[in-house]
């Protein structure tokens, strides 16, 4: 995926397409100042003459650098054109191409969303980042999913914790999905009897492969962006991300991945009964 190139290097780009340009503006505004300062005369005509071939040098020498500028710049896009034709005749895809630089939802991937489907071990910061769009999304009457892990499973903290990069205990997981758990009640706060949305929330009694942020999958604009865990690494999750619309086959089988997910997990419906919330 094309980097976009900071100001920095924009401006030192943006120099060098247009140096002598620049210096030959430079030489011909320092001529008209002298003259304006001390005017030339017919004893200087020889200078003046050198002066007005060094303008016309540059103006020369300018043309060619230009064209070699352009026409490098033409060939590196051929080159690259024809690199990403092979890949694709050969059907190779670079993992740079494939996955996610920068993974984060903009909010505006929920704003129209009926059904938003969500999976991970904790969904900490997705959670936490989208809150007030996933309450908007309830009180229009959107269903709303969520499976994280259980914490009263003590197997699960324990293999959370094994997984883990430095020194991790299972209470400090579970009082991250304590944490996430308050989250889920604040976002389930706009709901009452009389709400249309539907929040149910899934813990799931192991460890899933992969995360998971899914937009209306039933539908044929369904967008899925799946998040591959690690092991005992602090670095990025590689991800990528699905369209029904492009990837039919593919889309289908996580949307089964998620539903097998969910089909394993302890249920609980929002708002919570006097015994649900009672019990956490």
């Amino acid at each position: 995926m094309p980097v976009k190139p900071s100001r920095i290097q924009a401006f030192f780009e943006y120099i060098l397409d247009n140096l002598f340009d620049i210096l030959t503006i430079a030489l011909a505004g320092y001529v008209v100042a002298r003259h304006q300062i001390r005017p030339f005369t017919a004893e200087d005509v020889a200078e003046l003459a050198t002066w007005i071939l060094a303008v016309l040098g540059l103006i020369a020498v300018s043309g060619i650098w230009e064209r070699n500028r352009r026409l490098g710049r033409v060939e590196r896009l051929a080159r690259e054109s024809r690199d990403l034709i092979a890949r694709q005749l050969n059907r190779t895809v670079l993992a740079g191409d494939f996955f996610i630089p920068d993974p984060r939802l903009p909010s505006d991937v929920f704003a129209t969303a009926d059904h938003i489907c969500l999976a991970g071990m904790t969904l900490r910061r997705t959670l936490r980042d989208h809150m007030e769009i996933l309450r908007q999304r309830l009180r229009a009457g959107a269903n709303v999913r969520v499976i994280i892990l259980d914490p009263n499973e003590e197997a699960v903290m324990d293999e959370a914790t094994r997984r883990s990069h430095g020194a991790t205990t299972p209470n400090d997981w579970r009082a991250r999905i304590y944490t996430v758990q308050t989250d889920i009640r604040i976002i389930g706060e706009v709901l009452d009897s009389a709400s249309r949305g539907e929040l149910e929330v899934g813990y799931l009694p192991y460890i899933p492969s992969f995360g998971f942020k899914m937009i209306d999958p039933n539908e044929t604009h369904a967008y899925c962006q799946i998040e591959i865990y690690q092991h005992r690494s602090v670095a990025a999750n590689p991800t990528f991300d699905l369209r029904r619309a492009d990837d039919g086959d593919w889309f289908t089988f996580f949307q089964q991945q998620y539903e097998i997910l969910w089909q394993s997990c302890r249920q609980v419906s929002y708002p919570l009964s006097e015994a649900e919330g009672a019990s956490g």
